[in-house]
């Protein structure tokens, strides 16, 4: 996606016959319009004078291993990505971004390319997390590490990291007011 809007949704589900589908409301002041260029698929708003919010839908089919970018300037990036296959997500500047993840087919990166005021990353997997916080970060809260305040160039690393044949490679090139990664099910967390 090249363009902004007030909310982005992104959803891996069934489509049979169809790689992707991207609408908005009738009453939305922008329309999607998609392009298809190298195997690639862009999707570009075009302004509609339409009072409604400006959120626009993008369905995946989760049998498609994708590879998810993002501009800056949306006020929500919501993706649940749970039921899908995901190579790579590149996420511009936003107010919130709310990730659902799959399970990882090797090392997947997650890039922040600008500042973000809250990330909330829900993985329901075991699959082990690095965090680079190049601009540093306020609160985190990871299942392995509570923090208030984390300084420009931390690195957060979930043991096993290394070994793990699937995992999270997540890096913010800017601050971020707040992380917070979740799992389904018990985690240990310690203070630092």
């Amino acid at each position: 996606m090249s363009d902004a809007a007030s909310r982005v949704r992104v959803e891996t589900v069934a489509l049979p016959g169809l790689l992707y589908r991207v609408s908005s409301a009738a009453d939305a002041g922008v329309a999607p319009v998609v392009t298809r260029r190298d195997g690639r698929v862009l999707v570009r708003l075009r302004a509609t004078g339409g009072d409604g919010l400006d959120e626009v839908r993008i369905l995946l089919n989760r049998d498609v291993r994708w590879d998810i970018r993002l501009p800056a300037g949306a006020g929500e990036q919501q993706l649940d990505l749970r039921g899908g296959r995901i190579r790579r997500i590149v996420l511009g500047a936003c107010g919130l971004a709310e990730m659902w993840l799959p399970e990882p087919v090797g090392t997947v990166p997650v890039t922040f390319t600008g500042g973000a005021g809250s990330v909330v990353v829900t993985a329901g997997t075991a699959a082990p997390f690095r965090i680079v916080l190049d601009g540093g970060a306020g609160a985190v809260v990871t299942p392995w590490l509570t923090s208030n305040g984390t300084p420009a160039g931390a690195i957060l690393r979930e043991d096993g990291w290394h070994r793990a044949a699937g995992r999270y490679a997540v890096h913010a090139v800017d601050g971020l007011g707040s992380v917070t990664v979740r799992r389904h099910g018990p985690a240990r967390r310690r203070r630092g």
